[in-house]
């Protein structure tokens, strides 16, 4: 840090409301801060004793700061999530594009839209609810939304093209014929936004639109319209009966609690609207270990609210700093006065518990997920590699030898990201018996391709090579002989720096990245399947030696000895009583051992 430069910035920082940027030694922003005054804010970095674990480190990497005056607080509390957004420092707590769980989204950039699942998030364009832990649930719920509302669920662009036939959906009667103007475009918009309520929990609303929307179109003596809106609201007030959960509580509010889990934070809000639980929200957080439970609530809160119904009170598991200026945006944001504290009263504390006990669990699934369904790392590994699906079949191949000695290869598989043993291959190196890694790669990607072309087998979506950007230029050389549709990489374990192409730099993921784990774990399965074939070499040819010839010794009595003694040498240069010590050699056997090494022809030298 260059403390005379630091200090001619404090001495110039203004004592107004603002946003400051704190940059290291390579001008990369590395934390985003608001503060009422930025001069006494700031300076206590400086100043202050006695930084908790995360300040101090933070303060040890600072070496510029730069800021950004606002009008007043709120205007840089709102910039400062903003920055932070764009940014992404390494000592502020971000929202994480967690591919892992799925949403229910509103496509409401399409001129008519649908309710889809989605894994991949448009917030400036589409409406989304969600994430939902469950998969097959968030499937369920859009499917039975689809089949209430009667909406669009086909890409057909409307009006359709001159003899162009509607979809199959509208000929079974699944679909209410927006296409064929059964429907106005106003009424399907109209249903559209039923569904947003119905989503958002607000039932009370849908089902006074659609009894409203009933009574006009019997009113209009349009009885099969009116038939198909009653057959609705009873399956909605159906529905939301059987799924609601009741809770002593009376007003619309939100209960939201933290957890922290290593690099991780997961924040869950519980929704209660007319004193019913409605719905659970679930939102991880990424650079948590620098965090505090009550930063990700901040965080959570201001990020959550951007474009949710806020109720009139939000309720946190922690007293979190800027508690009544963030109330008062929201409170402006939504026109009605906003409380938002710390869980106090019995009830409160005890929904609490029930969203702790929920985060824990949450905790402990995605531990076992990212184990046991590699899912989510496949998702982001075809994001990462840029490919056009998730790689289903990965083979990684890695070279085994001791100085160039018996070299040897193995050639792992890994299907829907889990160890396919049946399809392990190993191999023994032809074209070199010297060190020379590169080629060996080049060597056996070349012989497995040949073996799958000549026998008809499906070739793997991805190869993984084990080393660096000299073992990817060699397998993509014996790639290129075969032009197959195959991406290859290499995992060079050092940095664990994924190499997409030999002429660009290197990826480096964060440690606990689902498909840098995934990678890990292949080349790793990989390297111990290798490793075991050459011991199994190296022992056999360990084994197959002057022993060989000594009358009847066994596999077994031989590895005895070498095990006792550690080599051939040591074996010759024993005495008989040395020998008769040997666990599991007999007299006999150790004087024919012995008089054969007595014999001068048979003294190793």
């Amino acid at each position: 840090m260059n403390q005379d430069k630091i200090k001619d910035i404090l001495s110039r920082l203004p004592v107004t409301p603002g946003v400051y940027l704190m940059k290291d030694i390579d001008a990369n922003i590395i934390y985003v801060g608001k503060a009422n005054s930025l001069k006494k804010r700031v300076t206590s970095y400086f100043t202050k004793k006695g930084h908790d674990p995360k300040t101090a480190v933070l303060v040890k990497n600072i070496e510029d700061i730069e800021y950004i005056v606002t009008e007043n607080e709120i205007e840089a509390l709102l910039l400062e999530s903003n920055l932070i957004k764009k940014h992404k420092p390494k000592f502020n707590v971000q929202l994480k594009d967690d591919k892992r769980y799925p949403y229910i989204a509103v496509t409401l950039n399409e001129e008519y839209p649908r309710v889809i699942y989605t894994r991949s998030i448009n917030r400036t364009t589409d409406k989304y609810f969600g994430p939902y832990t469950d998969a097959r649930a968030a499937k369920n719920s859009a499917a039975m939304i689809n089949h209430l509302f009667k909406l669009k669920t086909c890409k057909k662009t409307l009006p359709l093209k001159k003899d162009e036939r509607p979809c199959i959906n509208y000929q079974i009667k699944k679909c209410s014929g927006a296409c064929q103007n059964i429907i106005s475009k106003d009424e399907y918009r109209s249903l559209i936004s039923d569904v947003i309520n119905f989503l958002e929990g607000n039932i009370d609303p849908v089902i006074n639109n659609l009894n409203r929307k009933m009574n006009d179109y019997s009113a209009g003596m349009n009885f099969e319209k009116a038939a198909g809106l009653r057959d609705l609201i009873y399956d909605i007030q159906k529905i939301s009966q059987s799924q609601n959960v009741d809770i002593p509580t009376i007003t619309d509010q939100d209960c939201i609690g933290v957890g922290i889990f290593g690099r991780e934070g997961i924040a869950v809000l519980f929704e209660f609207r007319h004193g019913t639980l409605i719905s659970r929200k679930i939102n991880i957080f990424d650079n948590a270990e620098y965090s505090t439970a009550e930063d990700i609530l901040r965080v959570f809160i201001l990020d959550y609210y951007k474009d949710k119904d806020i109720p009139s009170r939000i309720v946190t598991e922690y007293n979190i700093a800027d508690s009544k200026l963030i109330a008062e945006h929201l409170s402006i944001k939504s026109g009605k006065k906003i409380s938002l504290s710390q869980s106090i009263s019995s009830e409160d504390k005890g929904i609490i518990n029930m969203i702790r006990r929920n985060i824990d669990v949450i905790a402990a699934d995605r531990k076992a997920t990212e184990e046991n369904n590699p899912t989510a790392a496949l998702i982001e590994l075809k994001e990462l590699l840029s490919m056009t699906t998730e790689p289903d079949i990965i083979e990684c191949f890695d070279i085994s030898n001791f100085h160039g000695s018996d070299p040897v290869a193995s050639m792992v598989q890994f299907r829907s990201g889990r160890a396919d043993k049946n399809n392990y291959r190993r191999y023994k190196i032809r074209g070199y018996d010297s060190a020379n890694d590169p080629a060996m790669i080049h060597e056996v990607v070349s012989r497995r391709l040949q073996y799958l072309v000549n026998e008809g087998i499906r070739l793997p979506d991805l190869i993984v090579v084990d080393g660096g950007r000299t073992q990817l230029t060699r397998g993509i050389e014996a790639l290129k002989n075969f032009n197959a549709d195959i991406k290859i990489i290499s995992l060079a374990e050092k940095f664990e720096d994924i190499y997409i192409a030999p002429d660009v730099e290197p990826i480096r993921l964060k440690r606990d990245s689902p498909p840098l784990k995934l990678l890990q774990r292949i080349r790793d399965e990989a390297h111990r399947f290798a490793v075991t074939y050459h011991r199994n070499i190296r022992d056999k040819k360990l084994t197959s030696s002057v022993l060989d010839t000594i009358p009847d010794i066994g596999e077994k009595t031989k590895k005895l000895l070498l095990k006792h003694f550690g080599s051939i040498e040591q074996i010759s240069k024993a005495t008989s009583e040395e020998l008769i010590a040997v666990k599991g050699i007999g007299d006999q056997t150790a004087e024919k051992i012995y008089n054969f090494f007595k014999n001068e022809n048979n003294i190793i030298k």
